[in-house]
């Protein structure tokens, strides 16, 4: 590896490029916003490894890797199959006329095969769904009240570094 000195032409052009760039920042506050961007690294790495976060990242992670694991040939022949029975029964004809749904037309369907499936799949789903509400509901109070804490503390601390730039300038 060849030794830089300031003697030699490439490293002054350098130089001089990166000092031109050094006072176009100064100029445009830049350098000044990238300071006090340099104080709060610490702090904001600080915020971003609270176990808490950590853990909804984790979990996110586990909820992609779920729906990974579904089998993309069964989802694909799923839709294939829900498509094929939509085109056939939504004909123009019928959304013309479309069917009144009653009491008693409700109870009347209730004795078809296909829908007591479709309508256990959907109850199965908003089953599942409300338990995992039900269950993250308290764990996402407590982060959201901390999250508030946080930001209020940021911002009360970047009032202060505006504070102190301020000051520094006048």
């Amino acid at each position: 590896m060849t030794e830089l000195t300031v003697q030699d032409p490439k490293v002054q052009e350098a130089l001089e490029r990166a000092l031109s760039l050094l006072v176009r920042m100064n100029e445009s506050g830049a350098l000044a916003f990238l300071e006090d961007v340099t104080e709060l690294v610490p702090d904001s790495l600080s915020y971003l490894m609270d176990p808490r976060l950590l853990k909804i990242g984790a979990n996110l992670a586990y909820l992609l890797h779920g729906v990974e694991l579904l089998e993309p040939t069964l989802i694909t022949v799923i839709m294939s199959r829900l498509v094929e029975e939509l085109n056939r029964e939504l004909t123009p004809e019928r959304m013309r006329e479309l069917p009144r749904a009653g009491p008693a037309s409700l109870l009347k369907a209730m004795g078809d095969p296909d829908v007591q499936r479709g309508l256990g799949i959907l109850l199965l789903f908003l089953k599942v769904l409300g338990r995992a509400f039900h269950r993250s509901s308290q764990e996402l109070t407590e982060l959201m009240a901390h999250t508030e804490k946080t930001l209020a503390e940021l911002r009360r601390q970047r009032a202060e570094m505006e504070r102190q730039a301020l000051a520094v300038r006048s």
